[in-house]
């Protein structure tokens, strides 16, 4: 079974690795489709009763173009879910090999390591299994952190961060000099010191270029609580994610939230100016860049 394949492999190097400095990424495919897992995993939680997402079923007015349902019926759900809590509690059982030979080896206190991964998953969600939207299911990811010396267990980072961070803030906590040229933002202080208060709190999610399929384009802002959604064929949402966790209601446009709008929008050209960004050309999307800011205008004079 690959989890289990894939964590001999690693404990196996680093058995072969000697006293040396090492690095060691393990990545592991589950949990994923077809939602298989070995036994006693694929019976473990035969009985388990799974939630119904609150967003499973939802109205017209609630459904953004890039979020169609693809008719997740409640009864599929429960049997999928038994089989990916499987796949999970194997993957926790598995990790714990691998932290438990840092013990045996005396070296816990003195390795990084990180649990994350590329993506989440809808699990029912919006009525859609998998990934590809900028829901939370789908774009937001567990990013845990164990880095002696440094890190305080029980840190808690509520500031948007996006995976392209990672790179220059691992160097920064391995007392590392971080290229130039390396994309993303060093957040180490905000591991390290939780009341910096000089992080920009906002991070950027798009989806994959796709020329064959062009009307499907979005980009998004998105802060610790709210998430700006521009698109190629509808208005653009803004998602209050702390007050409307489950994602239903669109407050775009709203008097309310328009100064958040022409931030997050001000933000997201940047971005896309200093990444050449061709969703931010897109006439569609321009459009409405060019409306919020000029509305923003209007109402500050």
């Amino acid at each position: 079974f690959s989890t289990d394949f894939l964590t001999d492999r690693a404990i196996e190097f680093m058995a072969d690795s000697g006293s040396s400095p090492f690095c060691l990424m393990v990545s592991l495919p589950d949990p994923h489709g077809p939602n298989t897992v070995r036994a006693p995993y694929d019976t473990m939680y035969k009985d388990a009763v799974v939630p119904i997402p609150a967003s499973l079923v939802r109205k017209p007015a609630q459904i953004p173009a890039w979020g169609k349902p693809a008719g997740v019926k409640p009864a599929q759900l429960q049997k999928l879910m038994r089989n990916y809590y499987g796949m999970v509690k194997c993957i926790d059982d598995n990790v714990g090999q691998i932290l438990d030979t840092l013990r045996e080896r005396n070296l816990l206190d003195r390795t990084i390591i990180v649990f994350t991964s590329d993506h989440g998953d809808l699990c029912g969600e919006h009525g859609r299994l998998n990934k590809g939207v900028p829901y939370e299911g789908s774009a937001r990811i567990p990013f845990l952190i164990h880095c002696p010396h440094k890190i305080k267990g029980n840190t808690i980072v509520n500031a948007a961060l996006g995976t392209v961070d990672f790179l220059p803030t691992i160097l920064s906590l391995m007392d590392t000099p971080v290229p130039d040229k390396v994309d993303g933002r060093n957040a180490a202080a905000l591991f390290t010191n939780p009341k910096a208060d000089d992080w920009e709190d906002i991070a950027f999610v798009r989806s994959p270029s796709q020329r064959d399929r062009p009307a499907n384009g979005w980009i998004s802002a998105i802060t610790e609580q709210f998430k700006l959604v521009y698109s190629f064929n509808e208005e653009p949402w803004l998602i209050d994610l702390i007050n409307d966790p489950n994602e239903l209601t669109n407050l775009f446009g709203q008097p309310a939230h328009r100064e958040k709008s022409r931030w997050m929008t001000e933000r997201l050209l940047a971005y896309g100016k200093a990444n050449d960004d061709e969703y931010l050309s897109n006439p569609r999307i321009r459009s409405w860049v060019d409306q919020v800011l000029k509305s923003s205008r209007a109402i500050n004079e």
